[in-house]
């Protein structure tokens, strides 16, 4: 019989070792099945590489939902760890593997208990791409009367085994833009008769420090990181490419700054006489914490900092708060690599801190008093 500690570490060492891209969690969802399944839970698969379990103590009860993400990123591992990546370019370089271990070994200790609450653990995919989450919301994942929703991503640079918080946004928004700019391919001796597609790209890029500025200097970006055009040093190109990403904190701002970047594209084609087609690709709201219940949570663990800071970086465990109450925590790693760095391992003692973290989430009230 494995204590708290093995089994969570045995959980997130074999889980390192099978790190799989967004959407391609295969083997990574057949590990947790098996490992649910033995604990005498009946996990469900939801969507390509989703599952769920729940913990059902009456079928009148209430409802949280505990989710952990799943998958790795594109990234060879240098760590040195003994329990490295099998895979050659893959890593778990953002803890995710941490994540769903400690929700595992949460889920073997209250299996059997008789919660104030029934909980849906759920192990979700493709959070790297911000699409995995609003995958699960289109298969149903929520299930009636649900009260609340919580997750928690390890994080670096917050003090060892602390968790963190805040009400209100947390982490930025995340859009992803590509303006295709079309004309017709001229010698430049001719570019002012029939157009410059990538003048109108280079104009673009250039007005968007004028979009950000609608966000009033709250932090909010537009920040292009791709032109493509062109073969030749006098030839116009017929199509030019902008590539680029929006980050804001709130929803306000966000339609806002969209609606900016589609007029801007418009101007700069009707500048240079061609077109502009703006696609928008995936993207997620800002994290906006319930204040109410980083109140409550303050109250259960009397040590939480609830003056964490903001980021620019996004997390798609926004979209369940769009539908539900719900607060994403931060769980301090210490002084260790950053997160998507090639060297990034977590220190294995803050396993079983996640887990009694969730344990005593899961053993709370949330539909009134907390206990």
């Amino acid at each position: 019989m494995r204590t708290c500690v093995e089994r969570v570490t045995f959980y997130y060492r074999e889980l390192h070792q099978i790190p799989e891209m967004s959407g391609a969690e295969q083997e990574t969802a057949s590990f947790i099945v098996q490992e649910l399944e033995k604990m005498g839970l009946v996990p469900q698969r939801i969507g390509e590489t989703g599952v769920f379990a729940d913990l059902v103590t009456a079928p009148e009860l209430p409802w949280l939902l505990l989710r952990a993400d799943m998958d790795g990123l594109p990234i060879r591992e240098n760590s040195g760890l003994p329990f490295s990546s099998c895979r050659d370019g893959m890593m778990h370089a953002c803890g995710h593997d941490a994540h769903c271990a400690m929700l595992l070994a949460a889920a073997y200790q209250l299996k059997g208990l008789r919660l104030p609450q029934n909980i849906r653990f759920l192990f979700q995919p493709a959070e790297e791409t911000t699409q995995g989450a609003s995958d699960m919301l289109a298969h149903g994942v929520l299930p009636q009367n649900l009260l609340a929703a919580f997750s928690f991503h390890v994080w670096p640079g917050v003090p060892f085994g602390t968790l963190a918080t805040r009400p209100g946004a947390m982490m930025a928004s995340s859009d992803v833009f590509r303006i295709a700019f079309t004309g017709e391919s001229v010698h430049c001796a001719m570019r002012k008769r029939k157009g410059d597609s990538l003048q109108a790209a280079v104009q673009m890029a250039a007005a968007l420090p004028e979009v950000e500025k609608i966000a009033q200097n709250d932090g909010s970006i537009v920040f292009c990181g791709s032109i493509h055009s062109g073969t030749s040093h006098n030839i116009v190109p017929s199509n030019s490419y902008v590539y680029g990403t929006m980050r804001t904190y709130s929803e306000e701002k966000r339609a806002a700054m969209r609606s900016a970047i589609q007029e801007a594209s418009q101007f700069c084609a009707k500048e240079n006489h061609v077109t502009a087609q703006l696609a928008w690709e995936g993207g997620c709201p800002a994290v906006y914490n319930d204040s109410a219940l980083v109140e409550k949570l303050t109250e259960i663990f009397p040590e939480l900092a609830v003056h964490t800071e903001k980021t620019l970086a996004a997390e798609d465990f926004a979209c369940y708060q769009q539908h539900i109450p719900g607060v994403l925590l931060r769980l301090g790693i210490g002084e260790t690599k950053p997160l998507h760095h090639a060297s990034f391992c977590i220190p294995e003692g803050v396993l079983p801190i996640g887990v009694e973290t969730w344990n005593t989430i899961a053993k709370n009230r949330w539909d009134g008093e907390v206990k």
